[in-house]
Parts: structure tokens; sequence; C-alpha cells
């Protein structure tokens, strides 16, 4: 199975099997990736382009060339649609993803980092090219294991990492933090909380679970506020945040601090107090070893 991670860098870095550049027709170099990748690698890419694709390549079709001097061994090249001069078949943009995955079966490649194709100076809408990427890149059958979707700017790597754990979690050590967290949660609150709470899953998925129910909650908290840039004050009325809006609707990245004080917080102190060993207490009845009471959270 694959796993998607979403890296924030630059793409010419990447020391993986294969390299995605996000070419035009003539597969001659350009701006943007393009450029990057090919300043990066050195003329042996454009060498090999020459040879090999003398009349460039059509929209929506990929094809491979050496690396060059980058720490991969392939570049391979897909050429996306210019969605800004009118080409907006979305199926076009779902052919780069799928033929540069065909050709990296082709090549035995096990690794890949693609950047987001066509969503620079090709204008593709952002939220919608991150959906091509990781609904094809779901859909498609391949023998890639590691697939990484890099972003040079900070902004663009949220948005695509929400979009990321929530279809390609992360797997989560038995005794960690993050197994108190559903891999795919309900939607009890506005549709940012359960992007939140994706996130929350993957940033605890190794951290050991703490001594007890207040040093849980102190790192609940702690992340809400590192995640989303505010504390979590109970009384607090719902606020957006951009990176976990994918614009499908008015309550889309909307985030509920009074939901996670009196709901999401006692749900985990519940699951982390399920985890904690019994001893026999007053009576026979069983209780939580190190579990305080609850009742003053």
């Amino acid at each position: 199975m694959v796993t998607v991670t979403a890296v924030h860098g630059d793409i010419t870095e990447q020391a993986v099997d294969a390299i995605v550049n996000a070419a035009n027709r003539q597969m001659r170099g350009g701006g943007g990736v393009d450029g990057a990748i090919h300043r990066a690698g050195g003329r042996a890419i454009l060498d090999e382009c020459i040879a090999r694709f003398p009349d460039g390549l059509r929209t929506g079709d990929a094809g491979w060339t050496t690396a060059g001097k980058l720490p991969a061994r392939w570049v391979i090249h897909a050429v996306g649609p210019n969605y800004l001069a009118g080409e907006q078949d979305r199926s076009l943009l779902e052919s780069c993803y799928r033929r540069a995955l065909a050709i990296a079966d082709e090549l035995g490649a096990r690794s890949m980092a693609f950047p987001l194709i066509s969503a620079g100076v090709y204008g593709w809408p952002l939220d919608d090219a991150i959906d091509v990427a990781l609904e094809t890149i779901a859909r498609t059958r391949a023998r890639v294991e590691d697939v990484r979707l890099v972003s040079f700017s900070e902004s663009t790597h949220r948005r695509v990492r929400a979009q990321v754990l929530r279809q390609f979690p992360p797997p989560t050590d038995p005794r960690s933090v993050g197994r108190l967290f559903d891999r795919a949660p309900h939607q009890w609150s506005l549709r940012g909380d359960a992007y939140l709470w994706r996130t929350m899953r993957a940033e605890f998925a190794s951290v050991p679970l703490p001594a007890d129910a207040w040093a849980l909650e102190k790192l609940i908290r702690t992340a809400f506020e590192s995640i989303t840039g505010r504390p979590l004050t109970d009384g607090d009325e719902p606020f957006h945040v951009p990176e976990f809006d994918p614009g499908h609707g008015m309550s889309a990245g909307g985030v509920t601090p009074s939901w996670w004080a009196s709901t999401a917080i006692p749900i985990l102190i519940d699951r982390f107090e399920a985890t904690l060993p019994v001893e026999p207490g007053i009576d026979g009845l069983s209780v939580a070893a190190a579990g305080p009471d609850r009742s003053a959270i």
C-alpha cells in the first residue's frame, strides 16, 4: 500500500527514485518547478529531453529522463494543463498523475516526489489541484510505496498536509497519544474540527501516553494552540483555519473551541483512562490505578 506524505521543502532536494517535473509541452525547460529541476539537474536533463522527445509531449502525457545531478535516479516529466490558457479539463490533470505513476512502475521506482502539477503559473485552483493529486494517487494501481507531495511555500504545505491526513492517515504506535484519536472521526462539530482531529492524531502518532489525565489535557491544549495559532479557551466563538478549508461549504475550515473543551477532551480522557491498569477498589469495585478525579477537570 502506498504511503503519501506532505513535505515542505525543495523538490530538487528529495532523495527518491523519481522526481516528477511539472513540464511544458515543448519539454525544453521553463519557469517554476520546471526551471528549478533543470537548473539543479544540469544540462544532461535537457540533452535527454531533446533526444527522447524531439516533438515534445501532449498535455496530460509524461515521459522520463535521467535526473542528472539531482539526488534521484530519474525525472518523470508530466505536462500539466494550463488552466489560465483555457485548458480546464480535469481529466488532463488526472492523466498527469496516472501516467507518472505508470512510468514509475515501468522504471521500477518505489519512491516518488510530486509537485502540485499545474497549480503554479498555470493557475489551476489550489484546492482542486490538491484533490486531483490525492484522489488520482489513491485510485491508481501502482507498485510505488512512498509518494511525497512537495510544496515550497509553508501556506501551501499546510493545506496539502491537511488533505493528505484526511485521505492517507499515518499509522500510530499502540501506546501513543495518537491512538486515542479515531482514524476517521465522526463529524461531531464543524468541518475544520475533523481536520484538526486528524492533524493531532498525526502529531501524536509516536508520543507516549502521559502519566495522567491532567498531562493529557495539557498536551491537547498545547497542540490546539500550536496548530491553530489560538489558545483553547472554553467560551470562544468558532473561527476559521484556512488550511482546513477545502472550499466545500460555509462551515468548511471552522474550528469550535467550546466543542474541544466540552466534548473532545472528555472523549480523549475517557479513552486514556480505559488504557490504565485497574486495581480492586472499595467493596471489590475496580478503579483506574493512576486516573485522577476527572469531575474536577
